[in-house]
């Protein structure tokens, strides 16, 4: 995979949110999401869980954030 993808992933597990992790990177929250789900289509694995309130890492995403 891209390992600059990474960024996205941690852009989303410290804001909670495709919206805010966007803004705080100067990208569009599409652009975001896409990354983010091919990032998770590369590895084959969810990172995160859409909830009502924004997104939550999962299992995994747990996991790996400390390795990102």
């Amino acid at each position: 995979f891209d390992w600059n993808d990474l960024k996205y992933f941690l852009a989303v597990a410290r804001h909670n949110s495709t919206i805010a992790a966007g803004k705080a990177l100067g990208l569009s929250q599409s652009t975001v999401q896409r990354r983010l789900s091919e990032l998770e289509r590369r590895i084959g694995r969810k990172l995160v869980a859409r909830q009502p309130a924004g997104y939550r890492l999962t299992e995994f995403g747990e996991a790996l954030r400390p390795y990102a």
